[in-house]
């Protein structure tokens, strides 16, 4: 059974069965804009997403072997708005359906990904890209995650394979029809961002992972 959060804040337990699409020789489920999945190794499915602006958090419980990878859009709302598309609620929903399963925070590492400045947009100094991967980093340090692996930042999109205990696949787009295909996507965010505000509550939140513990990106491959 795979746990999928969609963008209205709905929560569906999909049949192992439904995902039959290939990548590199795994049965995949692909993660869109708003979405986050969580799934057992045991159930041998990958999860995959392609980001541009946004960031994917991804989580992984070494003893129960349990991943979490969600893609969301912006930080947060001014609104209680159960929107999976912003990385507050996001996380906290993929975080409990990961703690139904059994999944201890002692017992689980997090890596981020995406946040590009592939739309050149910036709001008060700060892309969105920049806004989305800092606070992906001071939710999982106030929160006490480790963070083990960064792939953050540029300006191109990516492509994120996730499979198990806890392997990460990362291909960052040189085709101009990608990225203008996620640009497209991404310019939807421009009438949003204005309402999505910095969360004080992580800003200037303490570093609790030294650079020595953060592991260099990983291998980018050809994923198609």
């Amino acid at each position: 059974m795979i746990v999928i959060g969609h963008k209205d804040g709905s929560i569906e337990k999909a049949s192992i069965s439904r995902f039959t699409q290939k990548t590199k020789g795994y049965n995949t489920h692909t993660i869109i804009g708003g979405e986050f999945a969580v799934g057992e190794d045991t159930n041998n499915i990958a999860f995959k997403t392609l980001l541009g602006s946004c960031v994917a958090i991804m989580f992984y419980d070494e003893v129960k072997r349990v991943k979490g990878m969600n893609h969301f859009l912006l930080p947060t709302s001014n609104s209680t708005n159960d929107d999976m598309k912003y990385g507050l609620y996001s996380v906290e929903a993929m975080l409990n359906e990961m703690y139904k399963l059994g999944c201890s925070k002692q017992n689980m590492k997090a890596k981020i990904s995406g946040g590009a400045d592939i739309m050149q947009l910036t709001v008060a100094n700060n892309s969105i890209g920049e806004r989305n991967v800092e606070f992906a980093k001071e939710f999982c340090s106030s929160e006490g995650f480790k963070l083990i692996s960064e792939h953050t930042r540029g300006k191109h999109g990516r492509l994120i394979l996730l499979t198990e205990t806890f392997q990460t696949f990362i291909k960052v787009t040189q085709k101009s029809e990608t990225d203008n295909k996620i640009l497209k996507e991404e310019k939807a965010l421009q009438t949003e961002i204005t309402k999505a505000p910095v969360l004080k509550e992580y800003v200037g939140g303490v570093d609790l992972f030294g650079t020595d513990e953060i592991v260099k990106p990983e291998m980018e491959i050809e994923l198609f």
